[in-house]
């Protein structure tokens, strides 16, 4: 969507339309553009609201769209009453899925993984190693044509994080990036900067299981 802002009076084209350019012109006081006012947001058409999206119906024509307040709403990037109390009530929700998940046993917890990297497209390939605090899992993404190294672990430190990082950095020929998904972390796990590794942990968890509607499974294994 591209908008801008308009001086007060119009300036009649004494040619008429036979130039083409209209019967008179307005005079833009902001310039044309396709971002918001604050330029923080895009306004791409497939992520406007849908009576915001009708509007590029009326071409060459100066009126008052049905959606002019949703249509101001967008240009100052301003977030929708109702859509700020939904999100509010998911990031709640969130929460409580999160303290679930840290409830969960071993097994449950391997197994939620195990959904959670099967419903964003990865596929495992093998079991490659474990012990009774975790297991290591190879997954393939057919699509992306990755193959990723997952460890699943009931408790970690940093000191853990680092070793396994070791592992993946010395078969970097055969996997693409590194999973490090754990139950109860020791502080505050960091990855390394630079490299393909991503951390899960309570936080990141239950997003994903909220995200991917998985927030019933959680609760009926407690």
């Amino acid at each position: 969507m591209w908008w801008c802002t308009v001086r007060n009076g119009i300036k009649t084209n004494p040619d008429g339309e036979a130039t083409g350019k209209g019967h008179f012109w307005l005079t833009c006081e902001l310039p044309w553009s396709n971002r918001s006012i604050d330029g923080m947001r895009h306004l791409v058409k497939s992520e406007l609201p849908g009576n915001v999206g009708a509007v590029d119906g009326y071409r060459a024509t100066v009126c008052e769209p049905k959606a002019w307040k949703e249509v101001l709403r967008v240009i100052r990037n301003e977030e929708d009453a109702e859509a700020h109390i939904a999100l509010l009530a998911r990031e709640a929700y969130e929460d409580a899925v999160a303290k679930l998940v840290n409830r969960l046993g071993p097994k449950d917890f391997e197994l939620l993984i195990d959904l959670i990297l099967s419903r964003t497209g990865w596929v495992r390939l093998a079991k490659v190693g474990g012990a009774t605090e975790g297991i290591d899992v190879e997954v393939e993404n057919v699509s992306a044509d990755e193959i990723a190294f997952v460890q699943v672990k009931s408790a970690a430190s940093q000191g853990d994080l680092d070793d396994y990082v070791s592992k993946f950095t010395a078969q970097k020929d055969r996997y693409n990036r590194m999973i490090f998904a754990v139950h109860s972390p020791s502080g505050v796990l960091k990855p390394p900067t630079g490299q393909s590794v991503q951390v899960w942990t309570g936080k990141k968890i239950a997003h994903l299981v909220v995200k991917l509607g998985l927030g019933d499974w959680v609760a009926k294994r407690l």
